[in-house]
This record gives structure tokens, C-alpha cells and sequence, in this order.
């Protein structure tokens, strides 16, 4: 599968978690657990407060060391 695929299928669209496309074109769904949320609230509120005038992201797209899909 291809990412134009995954794009164009109605039945992945506005999912309630997050999907990848692993090396092999399958579809790897991760949902996020309530204490991963948890935690991640407790993070940026940390973050927030101690920030010094920075400025702050909670996610980042990340490039793979294999290849893109």
C-alpha cells in the first residue's frame, strides 16, 4: 500500500488514532493509551511552565532511518 492509497480510502479517514506505513506498505495502527496521555498532559504543562521564553512543540515529524512510505 502507498500513502496515495491510504490517503484516498474513506474508511481511514478521521480515525480516532494514529496509522503508518511500515517497510512493507502495511498499514501499523498505534492507539494512544489514557496513561500515555497522561503522562504526555503532565509533560507539555511541565514544559509550558518552564519553557524561558521558548517556544515548544509537542510533535515533530521524524525522518526513518529506512525507507519512507
Amino acid at each position: 500500500m502507498q500513502w496515495s492509497e491510504v490517503l484516498n480510502d474513506s474508511s481511514l479517514k478521521n480515525l480516532p488514532y494514529k496509522i503508518e506505513l511500515n517497510e512493507y506498505g502495511q498499514i501499523v495502527m498505534s492507539p494512544a493509551s489514557n496513561k500515555h496521555g497522561l503522562l504526555q498532559a503532565e509533560i507539555a504543562f511541565f514544559l509550558r511552565n518552564n519553557r524561558q521564553g521558548k517556544v515548544l512543540t509537542e510533535y515533530v515529524p521524524l525522518r526513518q532511518v529506512k525507507a519512507l512510505k
